[in-house]
């Protein structure tokens, strides 16, 4: 993946002796990263599949979740044909130069340019040995045989931005190349492109940014144990520039034909055993990636020093504590310019005034405090008149607009349900998603997760259904300010948008049956009857009438579940409820990644499963 990093200049802090200045600095420094970090993340997949790969969606989520740390580009291992000098550098460059015709005697057989294809490109282990291994398929000029995937990733089209600039690009590379190539190695560029086909195995690599060099001292200890390669790349001194690199050591490289004649394998019949040579070391390399989860989610908080300022990280939600005079809650979500009690502070309306007036000083944005006087509950999950505005302006209804990485949204905070918490979980959703993807997006409420999706990446299509008509309406306006938003970078957002207003149980069926590449199902708690003391059957109904319309190879669904903290981190519960609704429909799956999106009671958490689908039984 392209690196997100930013290459300013340092600049050059003085240093301070006074303890109150020194903390201004440091939260300062604290404040630079946050914002570099959320500019970092809430930029648009380069790479070529444009998501992050599946295996290593569940390191990159427990390392963005701290406040330390963020990723700048990853990959989970991946085996890949290929031919020319293995150097990527190289890759699309001009092909060896053999007896060059240039008119110049003292020419020989030179190496030119460089020249590096790769074929076959797989993240995942090789399931068709004989597919993948088939050499005969990788000629371009046999239309009638060639075989681009041999069944590893799919071949993405080039993505809606680079459409733009792709005319300008190519004739300003022709360009250079005029410029810069020596006349007698021009023509090598139409040679015939020879040489031995290859075999590689590349294993898992991570850069991290990190906020101090503590930080970044913690992040290598975690790493050490499952993974040796570890090391700090570069640094910047005093701005939160440590980058420190992570990567296996599962590596292969072994050639499958002779450099004259690239038709003739030397494992012929033996596709089988080249295959467990990948897949064993996908498997090894997933079992450390693994451990270094475990061992990262076993990290406690770094304490950073930025220039003799100890600080503790503090979520990107979580405002400052206010006063302790106050009495207020030291921790509140943010709504757009609203900020929202969970429960309501004790004392009478002044004192609560008080409180309300104390959050707002803090952050001059907030222009509303409100408190919630009762928990949530129905299907739909709106407030209602639980929420009573204790400062501030009064509204009614109360609407605010709200902003995650660049895109806006519309939030009736009365009569919808709508957690600022969820951000890093649509996050982690939107980086899955590659190009040309059919996405499905049910219970969107608000529309938040298909905006991101619409708005970050370059999914085909993405529809979003949501019963509430007052949620769906503000999810409509969402849709009209994505049209208008110039932090949106890819093309057509919003007309790739499409909502529709109903309940999903009846949409369902009118859906096109093994068209959607992801679906993204957030159900609604349903009280007593979710849960691992739960009396109702976890979705399944709802379940069987969504899995048809997955494609039945190589489809996710974000499976949305309750699970009691007994249950984490396999949720078998869940897994068996999965299945069994595959097992009706007659596909295969696996469990890519169950992820951890929060608590909703003591004890209580809402669960995310990532499956995928692999084939039919």
């Amino acid at each position: 993946q392209h690196s997100l990093l930013d290459h300013r200049e340092d600049q050059i802090v003085p240093m301070i002796d006074d303890e109150s200045a020194a903390a201004s600095v440091g939260q300062a420094g604290l404040r630079g990263f946050q914002s570099r970090k959320e500019s970092a993340l809430g930029k648009r997949d380069k790479s070529n599949a444009g998501r992050i790969d599946p295996r290593a969606v569940d390191i990159c989520a427990a390392i963005n979740e701290r406040g330390e740390y963020f990723t700048t580009s990853s990959c989970a291992g991946r085996c890949l044909l290929y031919r020319g000098d293995g150097i990527k550098s190289h890759h699309h460059f001009a092909t060896t130069a053999t007896a060059v015709d240039s008119g110049d005697s003292d020419t020989d057989d030179r190496q030119g340019l460089g020249y590096f294809e790769r074929f076959r490109v797989s993240h995942d282990i090789i399931r068709d040995p004989t597919r993948y291994f088939d050499l005969s398929t990788l000629d371009p000029t046999d239309e009638a045989r060639f075989d681009p995937t041999g069944g590893g990733d799919p071949v993405r089209s080039i993505g809606q931005f680079e459409h733009t600039q792709l005319k300008k690009q190519a004739v300003d590379e022709q360009v250079e190349t005029e410029k810069a190539t020596p006349t007698h190695l021009a023509k090598s560029a139409h040679v015939e492109r020879k040489g031995a086909i290859w075999l590689r195995f590349e294993p898992f690599i991570l850069h991290v940014m990190c906020r101090s060099l503590s930080a970044a001292s913690a992040l290598m200890a975690a790493a050490r144990p499952s993974l040796k390669n570890v090391g700090l790349t570069s640094f910047k001194h005093g701005c939160g520039r440590y980058v420190v690199a992570i990567w296996g050591d599962e590596g292969l490289d072994m050639p499958l034909t002779p450099p004259d004649d690239s038709t003739i394998g030397f494992f012929a019949g033996r596709e089988a055993w080249l295959a467990e040579l990948v897949n064993e070391r996908h498997k090894r390399n997933w079992a450390k990636i693994e451990r270094f989860v475990t061992e990262v989610r076993k990290m406690p908080n770094v304490v950073d020093n930025v220039n003799g300022w100890s600080q503790i990280p503090t979520p990107s939600n979580d405002m400052p504590p206010v006063p302790a005079t106050t009495a207020a809650p030291k921790r509140f979500d943010v709504v757009g310019d609203v900020a929202i009690l969970n429960n309501m502070p004790s004392g009478d309306a002044k004192e609560r005034e008080a409180v309300g007036k104390a959050i707002m000083a803090r952050n001059k944005a907030l222009k509303v405090c409100v408190a919630r006087a009762s928990a949530l509950s129905g299907t739909e999950r709106a407030p209602g008149e639980s929420l009573i505005t204790i400062a501030g302006a009064k509204r009614s209804p109360l609407i605010t607009t709200h902003q995650e990485y660049g895109i806006k949204c519309v939030v009736d905070l009365e009569n919808s349900f709508f957690s600022p918490r969820m951000g890093p979980e649509r996050l982690r959703i939107c980086q899955q998603v590659a190009r040309g993807e059919k996405i499905l997006v049910l219970f969107c409420g608000v529309g938040m997760d298909c905006l991101q999706i619409a708005g970050r990446t370059e999914a085909e299509s993405v529809i979003a259904v949501e019963l509430n008509p007052l949620a769906a309406e503000c999810a409509r306006r969402g849709q009209r300010m994505l049209e208008r938003n110039k932090a949106v970078k890819t093309l057509g957002a919003a007309e790739r948008l499409q909502i529709i207003e109903g309940d999903v149980m009846d949409v369902l069926p009118t859906l096109e049956r093994e068209s959607f590449d992801r679906i993204v199902a957030p159900r609604p708690k349903e009280g007593a009857l979710d849960g691992d003391l739960g009396s109702g059957d976890g979705g399944a109904a709802f379940l069987e009438q969504l899995l048809p319309l997955l494609k039945p190879v190589g489809s996710e669904l974000h499976w949305y579940d309750f699970a009691a903290d007994h249950e984490l981190p396999t949720c078998d519960r869940t897994r068996e409820t999965l299945e069994r609704g595959c097992d009706k429909c007659g596909l295969c799956m696996e469990v890519i990644h169950v992820a951890q999106v929060g608590s909703i009671a003591k004890r209580q958490f809402r669960v995310c499963m990532d499956v995928r689908l692999v084939g039919r039984k």
